[in-house]
Formats: C-alpha cells, structure tokens, sequence
C-alpha cells in the first residue's frame, strides 16, 4: 500500500475493449439498482474479478478529520485477519495522506514491506500474504470520501490498464456511497422527527389527562357548593375546600414543572438560593402529600441540615420525587435527609421492582418512564426531568440506583456556610 518507481509498474498493453467496456456499463448500472452498501459492495467483488485480478477487496471510508481511514467491508477468497473490518488507518504522515488519496499500484508488497514496522498496514497485508496492491480512491466533489483496495497473492499483478478500468467504477462507486450516506442520513432525521411528533402528539395527551383529572374535581365540588351550599354542614364545607386546595396546588405543580422545561430550555430559569431548613421543607411536602394508595405510607428519617439552596425549588424537587414514588414504586415511600460531606441529601426510595438499568437515565429525560412502572394516575412525564435541571441549577445533583431491594432517588445539594 505504498507507491512503487515509474518503472516497477507494467505498460498498458491495449485500451479498454468494448467486451470490457460492456462489463463496465453492466457494473455502473448494478452499483445504481442496489440499496444496501452491503449488496453494492458484494455485487462489484463478483462482476469486477473477471477484469481484474484479486484475492480481496476492501472499502474503507474517512471520518470528517480527514486523518483515520476505517475499513467498513472486505471481500475476500480467504480467511483474512490482519486487517479486519474495523481496522483504522491513520493517516499521521504525509505519506500515508498521500496513499488514501491518490491512485496507485503496489506491485511488490514484500519488498516495500522491508521499510515498514510490523503494525503498518502493507507489513499486515504481506502477512496475509498478498504481494501487489491496486488502491483507488473516492473522491465526491473534489473530496476524498474512503479508499478502494485491491490485493492479490501474486507480485506484479497490475498494470495501469487495471487502473484504468477500475477509476471510473470507483468515481461511480463513490457517488452512490454518499447518495446512499444521504439517504440514511435523511432517513434517520425523518424517524428523528416521527419520534418528535409522535411525543408531541403523547404530551399534549397526556396533559391533557393530567390536567383534567384535578380539574374535573375543583368545578365539581365547586359547583356543587355553588349549588347546594345549604345542604352542606361546615365541616363538610371544609372538606370541600380542602379537596380544592389540593386540587388546585397539584394543576400549580404541573404548570410550574411545565414554566420550568420552557425556561430552561430557553436559558431564563431563575434560581433564588438562600439558606434553607431542608427539614422544615421536605416536612412539609410530606405532611400535603395525600397518597393514592392507603397501604402506602411515607416514612421520615431525617436530621437536620441548612443547604445554600432555593427553597421554592427544593419543595418542586422533593414533591415531583414522592409523586413519582407512589405512582410507581412499591408500597412504602420513605423519605430521608442526612448531611454528607458538603452537602445536605435527600433520599427518596420505594420497595417497588426497581427500574432496569438500561432505563435509569432515560426515566430524567423529557416523558422518560421504565417500561416496568405499574400506571396509575396519568404522568407528563416531566418531574424527573424538571427536578434533575433544578438539582444541577442549584449546584447539585439528582441520582437513581437499586440497593437491598429498594428504588433509591438521591438529591443531592450544596450544605449553607456562612461565608455563602
């Protein structure tokens, strides 16, 4: 795979003939009808052997550096191991930018082996056992998309009549790779944007279901105090107050979950930090919280702890966590703060089934949710999400791991010093 003196490389004997002319024409137009590189690739190493001689034809392409040559494809009428799919050039000297980007022959690969380590990809060849090389490269608009190899057992095997049959089926080549780059490329924007859609069209359901739920019960129990104020006691006037109130408060959390993504995807979500009683905060999330399941029970373990945060959000954080738990963990919630190190930490864990490790990061990204979580009230999907961004606003962090049988939500945020 280097170049060879003028005078190592044989005399053309004779111009292209119209037989192989026809060869060439049936080529171009099976490289044109195949979609998949695969068969492309596999159509030109059956029909181009009648021309040319090999024992093994590699394609490799070059990343957008410019620098590392990386073979996709080898054909070959053997067992090749040297040089695998996946095996990189790089391109580090002049010399070797010059070999994947100029048209050349080999024709004694043992010789210009001599002048290699034993890690250069002629020395792997000639390992091989090839002993002539014929290297063309593709080139789109001026610019050198991979390379062409052909090698053969044989030493002095090609002529630049071989060089010349084989540069235009690999100028066609070349065109028909990147077409089908581009098609692959546009195909995976196309799905890109189904998914987008398709979580649009998920999200504007799905709210609209959560939005309805809290709102169906704030006009029902107003109209009916509206309507029948008299038949009600105080105390079950109150009832009905209460059950507005929080009614109300979960359609205020799912709007400011909702201001939060707009905000921060924009770059104007504001933080406020201060000094703040974790406890006294965490407390109060779970004295509102009204489970929807009776056997579950929140359980507080905690100590007492100042963090430099914004106490709005540290509320938002710890109430979309125990949401999230009792909408999809196991029967028991239990909620801790603790100081570790710097910082002050709240734990959120559930004795639910856990979520599988391949989802633990997808569950923070937008209407993220493991496929093992049992459905009950309907979910945005944002919680996990907007309570990640507010943890690292804040200078902290929000985790997930699965320890002694329990689904563990680590919040984590920087402990109030004075000097803060």
């Amino acid at each position: 795979m280097g170049s060879q003196p003028e005078s190592d490389i044989q005399a053309v004997a004779a111009p292209v003939s119209s037989d192989e002319l026809t060869l060439l024409l049936r080529i171009t137009n099976r490289l044109s009808s195949a979609w998949q590189l695969q068969e492309i690739l596999g159509n030109l190493y059956d029909d181009l052997n009648t021309v040319v001689p090999y024992d093994r034809m590699e394609y490799a392409v070059l990343d957008d550096s410019g620098r590392v040559l990386t073979t996709i494809w080898v054909g070959a009428s053997y067992e090749s191991t040297c040089l695998p799919v996946g095996y990189a050039y790089r391109r580090s000297t002049p010399i070797d930018r010059m070999r994947f980007s100029t048209a050349f022959i080999d024709n004694d690969l043992t010789e210009y082996a001599k002048g290699c380590a034993p890690d250069h990809p002629v020395s792997l060849l000639e390992a091989e056992g090839m002993r002539s090389s014929l290297n063309c490269p593709l080139v789109v608009a001026d610019e050198t998309k991979g390379c062409l190899f052909f090698n053969s057992r044989e030493p002095g095997s090609y002529t630049e009549h071989h060089l010349r049959l084989i540069q235009p089926i690999a100028g066609h080549l070349a065109a028909v790779v990147e077409q089908s780059r581009l098609n692959e490329q546009l195909r995976v924007q196309n799905e890109a944007l189904r998914s987008i859609e398709k979580s649009r069209l998920e999200f504007i359901a799905s709210i609209s279901h959560e939005l309805r739920t809290p709102l169906t019960g704030v006009v029902g129990f107003a109209l009916e105090l509206r309507d029948r104020l008299e038949d009600f006691s105080r105390e079950e006037i109150e009832q009905f107050a209460a059950l507005i109130a929080a009614q109300s408060s979960e359609v205020s959390g799912i709007v400011e979950d909702l201001l939060v993504i707009t905000r921060a995807e924009s770059g104007h979500l504001n933080i406020y930090p201060e000094k703040v009683d974790v406890e006294r905060e965490v407390r109060a999330v779970c004295e509102s919280f009204e489970s929807d399941r009776d056997e579950q029970v929140v359980v507080l373990e905690i100590e007492n702890v100042e963090a430099a945060a914004d106490p709005l959000r540290v509320r938002q954080i710890v109430r979309n966590l125990v949401s999230n738990a009792a909408r999809y963990g196991g029967p028991q919630v239990t909620v801790s703060v603790s100081p570790v190190g710097e910082s002050a930490v709240v734990t959120v864990a559930d004795n639910g089934p856990g979520i599988p490790e391949k989802d633990r990061e997808a569950v923070f990204q937008a209407y993220g949710r493991s496929h093992v979580a049992r459905p009950r009230t309907g979910s945005i999907g944002l919680g996990l999400t907007v309570s990640r961004y507010l943890a690292e606003a804040m200078g902290g962090t929000l985790t997930y791991d699965y320890q002694d049988g329990e689904s563990r939500f680590v919040f984590r945020i920087p402990v109030f010093r004075d000097d803060d």
